[in-house]
């Protein structure tokens, strides 16, 4: 009837909420306890310097007066110039260009001979021609056979205009379509101020080219190691019917210099094309100095040493990163921030006047990561690195940021 006890009914009742405590009480437990003993996720590097950068002095290089010149690095952007860079005849320093062309189409591994060639009596007529004129030479014979690494050498090291024209002839078809594919080769090189004219040798004046341009063909020459090899060969006798031939540059040897061309006519002067090497934080780098438009080419010869000295010793270190200095940080989602810094320097040894860089490189770190911890490194253009490290451990979040912070 209403309102009457029923027993049954508020034990029921009681009995459910008994059960929903105990429940909830479960259920604030685990999430209490998952909330307090997750693994937090790496925390990740907020910022980081990606890019460092120290200007290493200025440029110390002696240059030469009256005529132009330049000097670039191997593999490397550094190029400069002095005097203006007029393009004029370049005589046998031309030669590089048509042993580039020749490797182009048909390359050469270090110490191989290449294919074999038997001269003509078309070859003998060009040997004639530049003997007529009192050019450079090396004597041929109708059915003489010469392979393709024999003829560079010609070419290099005794400068034989007519091997050269040979060479260009054999690979080409002519000297009108070796010129042809010569000004591709160079044009593709965005050597504006280059052309060949028409023959491989440089005899003619119609060949042209400036110290800047002159550098950036000797620098491909030092990177294709068949020609660096031929280029540093004092002498050879391996040229058929030449006998023994020294390389007519005649400052190889001396100075660090391991090549590379000179060349001289009445209408170009003294033009001298080197190589040269210098260690540079105990790893070789190679430099190549041109001149162009000397006087002679004694004056070529005589006004590039303090040239390639300079050049040589135009190298100096700046300091990238200091060490301690903070390069990167990490943000605690919880409040705070984790330093990371250089474990030492970093110095650079480039260029003087050039800029040395550095990049760097950090890791996601856990938040029980001590101090001390590498978190990356800063790595310059040569390699030199240093390693990131922690400043200091990451302060843990408090457990009351851990309970509003589950997931």
């Amino acid at each position: 009837m209403p309102g009457s006890y029923s027993p049954q009914r508020k034990q029921t009742h009681h009995g459910v909420t008994t059960l929903s405590l105990f429940t909830a009480s479960v259920i604030i437990a685990g999430y209490s306890y998952v909330a307090a003993y997750r693994q937090l996720p790496a925390l990740q590097p907020t910022v980081a310097v990606t890019g460092l950068q120290a200007t290493a002095g200025s440029p110390r290089i002696t240059w030469p007066s009256g005529s132009q010149s330049a000097v670039s690095i191997v593999g490397s952007k550094i190029l400069e110039t002095h005097g203006k860079q007029q393009s004029v005849p370049i005589a046998s320093a031309a030669k590089v260009i048509t042993a580039l062309v020749v490797l182009d189409k048909k390359p050469l591994k270090l110490g191989e001979s290449g294919p074999t060639l038997t001269l003509t009596d078309k070859d003998v007529v060009l040997y004639n021609a530049y003997l007529a004129v009192q050019g450079s030479i090396v004597p041929v014979l109708a059915g003489e056979t010469i392979t393709e690494s024999q003829m560079i050498e010609a070419l290099m090291l005794p400068s034989a205009n007519n091997l050269a024209d040979s060479l260009a002839i054999w690979v080409y078809g002519s000297l009108p379509a070796y010129s042809a594919a010569a000004n591709k080769y160079v044009a593709h090189l965005g050597l504006r101020d280059t052309h060949i004219g028409s023959d491989a040798s440089g005899f003619s004046p119609t060949t042209t080219s400036t110290a800047h341009d002159l550098v950036i063909l000797g620098s491909h020459a030092m990177q294709i190691p068949a020609l660096r090899a031929i280029a540093a060969e004092s002498s050879t006798s391996g040229i058929p019917l030449a006998g023994h031939v020294d390389n007519v540059n005649s400052l190889l040897g001396t100075h660090n210099i391991i090549g590379l061309k000179t060349g001289n006519t009445e209408q170009a002067g003294g033009v001298y094309l080197s190589a040269s090497t210098s260690n540079l934080a105990d790893k070789p780098v190679t430099i190549v100095t041109a001149v162009v438009g000397a006087p002679t080419l004694y004056a070529a010869l005589q006004t590039s040493l303090p040239l390639i000295d300079s050049a040589q010793a135009n190298f100096t270190p700046a300091r990238v990163i200091a060490q301690s200095a903070v390069v990167g940080e990490y943000d605690l989602p919880w409040g705070g921030v984790v330093t990371a810094t250089a474990s030492n320097d970093l110095t650079s040894h480039v260029w003087a006047g050039s800029r040395a860089t550095a990049v760097v490189s950090l890791k996601p770190i856990d938040i029980h990561a001590p101090a001390g911890q590498i978190v990356g490194s800063a790595t310059d253009s040569a390699g030199n690195h240093t390693d990131i490290i922690l400043q200091h451990s990451p302060t843990p979040p408090s457990i009351w940021w851990r309970l509003q912070h589950p997931f």
